[in-house]
């Protein structure tokens, strides 16, 4: 019995050791050096308060239905784990405001976003991966893809989203329950960064995001 003793200690101790503890990213304060943000002939950003809260405002000058944009942190490689942020719509149409998540590239992501004008409809929720130049949500309009929630129009409201492998849970305003599950996340998107979201929308406005990476 004294002989197992030791060894079963050991792979007691290399099981705990082996998992990865949690690491916590806090993006509450953005350096623009330390991130992707887009700025062109169509596309700016600025700091800015909104409703009294400093934010980071992404602005689409041109209306584009094919468009979505993203600003994220350049060294972040996030897989598994917790999403946090808080987000806005300080527009008047077109309310596409969300987060992206295993960013490869601008233009490969997954993403949920939000659309306050479809506040209590199937619609107000909606999921899809992003593998193209053209952002073509047409290709994930099935009701799998989205879910019904409680949105404000323009005042801040809270996210918080739960990944591991091919799951996906979305909780909004602090819920205890989940607005949205699915369940078969792209496999092709294994890891990348996290940041904010921005559709064919005038407007958006982002803050406190925070990603604890499993």
């Amino acid at each position: 019995m004294k002989i197992l003793i030791a060894p079963l200690t050991l792979f007691a101790f290399c099981c705990v050791y082996a998992q990865k503890k949690p690491i916590i990213h806090n993006y509450s304060v953005i350096k623009p050096s330390e991130w992707v943000i887009p700025r062109t002939d169509t596309l700016d950003y600025a700091f800015d308060n909104y409703q009294g809260q400093k934010a980071l405002l992404l602005k689409r000058k041109i209306d584009n239905y094919k468009s979505a944009s993203i600003a994220f942190p350049k060294n972040l490689n996030f897989r598994d784990g917790i999403i946090e942020m808080d987000v806005a719509w300080p527009g008047q149409q077109n309310g596409f405001v969300g987060l992206a998540f295993r960013i490869g590239d601008a233009h490969h992501y997954e993403v949920v976003y939000f659309r306050p004008e479809s506040s209590g409809t199937i619609n107000a929720i909606q999921y899809m991966p992003e593998k193209k130049a053209d952002f073509n949500w047409w290709d994930y309009e099935s009701d799998k893809y989205q879910a019904k929630t409680t949105l404000p129009l323009h005042a801040w409201f809270h996210v918080k989203v739960i990944v591991k492998g091919g799951n996906l849970s979305v909780f909004v305003n602090r819920s205890a329950a989940s607005s949205f599950t699915y369940g078969l996340l792209d496999g092709s998107l294994k890891s990348g960064s996290v940041g904010f979201w921005l559709g064919n929308s005038a407007v958006g406005a982002y803050k406190n995001l925070v990603v604890t990476a499993f």
